[in-house]
């Protein structure tokens, strides 16, 4: 990266690129209809457009994972063992069912990613050629990178994945182990990357464009420049990412942290405009956004309530021009997400003061002691 770029995602993401970011640079590989979704994209954070089919899926392919991050739902048996089915997956006949409604409606992007390794699905390849096939022309997907073979590279190179990113979070392996419990040697990691690298090179593919992710942490913040300095030359794309609680339910999440991530006063006046962009699945449930802080609430009328639809009685667009979707979009355009329980906590738990955060704590050191 000879010209460093910087840009963010809705504030909570900050990306280190070229000399142009990389929906600059997919424009110039995909052509005019990626250009002309972008701009709706851009109109829809806005909250100046709402389109007939959301303009992006995050769909949950399967339910499981080969780590157990301690900063992540699945890191946390007795939270996880509510909330997660390995046996739950989604098949490739209800995959292809979604997909094909997304094309009937032009939808341009999805993610074949969730709360999970979406690559331990064998056949994750062939869900993501269809999805090309049909003409989604923006596909991405997140991955840890274990199970990333030379094998498996030359088949996603080939299946029209256009965006794919590694999530290391660490700069040396001994972080690495911390941060990503059960995992396998970094450098394993780092080789299976430059082994998909090369083959992309050698093959002559400008698809999918690679980026690496750090989320940061009270517990690897001390790697992040070397792990900037280090990526920022290797893979198109860096993200930093900021840590979100992946429930609120246990003491251990509020400790991840970092100083310089704490307000001085919660934001209560944002807007979030993902309920004008997205919708994500997971089996047969259909959320209107990151649904990361509502799944431990599952079995409980805060989550039924956060729900806008289910495959079995809903089709994806009945779903997102539902009463209930309009009116999470009503009140984010309004400035009035605090009416909705779900969105509430989010925003505090997003931008969090030192004090409500230390609160929170307490109140865990209180529950034991009764208990």
């Amino acid at each position: 990266m000879e010209k460093q770029k910087t840009y963010t995602t809705d504030g909570k993401v900050q990306h280190l690129t070229n000399d142009e970011d990389i929906n600059e640079k997919l424009s110039k590989i995909i052509g005019t209809r990626f250009i002309e979704y972008r701009k709706k994209w851009d109109l829809a954070n806005n909250f100046e457009l709402v389109t007939d089919f959301p303009l992006f899926l995050q769909i949950e392919l399967n339910q499981t994972c080969n780590y157990k991050c301690p900063h992540c739902i699945i890191g946390n048996p007795d939270e996880m063992s509510k909330i997660y089915n390995p046996k739950e997956n989604l098949n490739f006949d209800q995959y292809k069912k979604i997909i094909d409604e997304a094309a009937d409606h032009d939808c341009p992007s999805i993610s074949a990613q969730g709360e999970n390794e979406p690559f331990l699905n064998k056949k994750f390849e062939e869900y993501i050629y269809y999805s090309y096939r049909k003409g989604i022309i923006d596909i991405m997907t997140n991955t840890n990178g274990s199970a990333i073979t030379k094998k498996r590279s030359q088949k996603i190179l080939d299946s029209g994945l256009t965006r794919l990113r590694f999530s290391l979070d660490a700069f040396t392996d001994e972080t690495y182990k911390k941060v990503r419990v059960g995992a396998i040697d970094l450098d394993k990691v780092k080789r299976n990357i430059f082994d998909f690298l090369d083959l992309k090179e050698k093959g002559g593919y400008k698809l999918p464009v690679v980026g690496v992710s750090f989320c940061k942490l009270s517990t690897n913040i001390h790697e992040l420049e070397d792990f900037k300095n280090y990526w920022k030359d290797k893979v198109d794309i860096v993200s930093i990412q900021t840590y979100v609680p992946p429930s609120l339910n246990k003491k251990s999440h509020f400790s991840f942290y970092t100083e310089d991530q704490f307000y001085a006063e919660h934001n209560l006046n944002f807007r979030c405009n993902q309920p004008f962009q997205r919708i994500q699945i997971r089996n047969d449930e259909i959320f209107p956004c990151c649904y990361s802080l509502v799944l431990s609430d599952k079995g409980t009328k805060n989550y039924e309530n956060f729900l806008i639809g289910n495959l079995k009685t809903h089709t994806i667009q009945q779903a997102w021009k539902s009463e209930k979707m309009n009116k999470l979009r009503k009140l984010q355009k309004e400035g009035r997400l605090s009416q909705n329980p779900t969105c509430l906590n989010c925003a505090k738990f997003t931008f969090p003061t030192k004090e409500f955060v230390e609160t929170q704590s307490k109140k865990f050191d209180k529950i034991q002691k009764i208990n």
